[in-house]
């Protein structure tokens, strides 16, 4: 019990009964290390294995006893503001709400956390803040980090709404808001070409929706058409996408002009093997008086180009 992961993994199976695969989704740890952790608790008495189907499951013992005890004992000096805890549960409800919509694939854990959605919320520093204050911003990212910064409370918060693939998806997204007791309007892909605009969109789609550069040019067209006069496209997009082109920086910046939107900053992410290349675009229309008090629409505050 010196382990903090393995206490944890106990917090999570007293919650509800849990299985492997799932508990190494919430914890981002391997199914194998997992696996190995429950066995000692299992061994010592502390949880039980129940097997429903083709599905097992580990939950606390329920008989009175010392066991029992320690189990209380144990979990009542856990800390409730664990961030790794905190994580795990809300991965834990967006799988449980895949699983009732019959989800499959990486939408069942829709939100999470980690060292690149971290470095991908420091590269959008600033410019990013001043560019949402007070605007109606358009959002397609699993990045935790992402998430919660443009959710927080705050003066000239932005209106939020949360871009879904799918119904299913947009259930994921709503449970995860609901959980962590926060507010957005989620809208699946074809409910927000009804007639939508917004002043910011931030593209951070998840990795199998772009895999080729079609994909790309498609999803720069969509924001395009998504976005106010003078609006502000931010983007996330896998260097692979790029590496054919002798100048990848400037292809992505070639791909953005051609579809009408000029290019003001690029800057290269990595962490935890993923090569991504941030973007901040202007959408071309010289209506720059379209986006009242917009900081981010004054040439003093865009942020400077990353040289190509």
């Amino acid at each position: 019990m010196a382990d903090p992961a393995r206490v944890r993994l106990l917090r999570l199976c007293a919650d509800r009964p849990t299985s492997v695969s799932e508990l190494a989704a919430a914890t981002s740890d391997s199914e194998p290390n997992v696996s190995r952790h429950l066995k000692q608790l299992a061994l010592v008495g502390l949880l039980r294995r129940v097997r429903r189907g083709q599905r097992v499951e580990y939950l606390p013992v329920s008989e009175a006893g010392f066991a029992a005890d320690l189990i209380g004992l144990l979990l009542q000096r856990f800390s409730p503001d664990d961030s790794g805890l905190r994580e795990a549960r809300a991965r834990l409800r967006a799988i449980e709400a895949g699983a009732r919509s019959n989800l499959r694939g990486s939408a069942a854990d829709w939100v999470v956390a980690g060292r690149f959605g971290r470095n991908v919320q420091a590269a959008l520093g600033a410019a990013f803040e001043r560019d949402v204050a007070g605007a109606s911003v358009l959002v397609r990212s699993q990045h935790r980090e992402v998430l919660e910064t443009l959710l927080a409370s705050r003066p000239s918060a932005p209106a939020v709404t949360l871009r879904a693939e799918s119904k299913p998806e947009k259930n994921v997204l709503q449970a995860w808001l609901e959980a962590e007791g926060l507010r957005a309007e989620v809208l699946t892909t074809g409910e927000v070409r009804k007639g939508r605009s917004f002043d910011v969109c931030l593209e951070s789609p998840l990795a199998e929706e772009l895999r080729d550069p079609a994909q790309l040019t498609a999803m720069l067209q969509r924001c395009r058409a998504q976005l106010v006069a003078g609006g502000v496209l931010w983007c996330v997009v896998p260097y692979e996408l790029l590496e054919d082109d002798p100048s990848p920086l400037l292809r992505l910046r070639a791909l953005l002009g051609e579809s009408g939107i000029d290019c003001t900053l690029l800057s290269p992410v990595e962490a935890e093997g993923r090569h991504v290349v941030l973007a901040r675009g202007l959408l071309r229309s010289g209506a720059v008086t379209a986006l009242p008090n917009r900081s981010a629409a004054t040439p003093n505050n865009q942020a400077s180009p990353v040289p190509a």
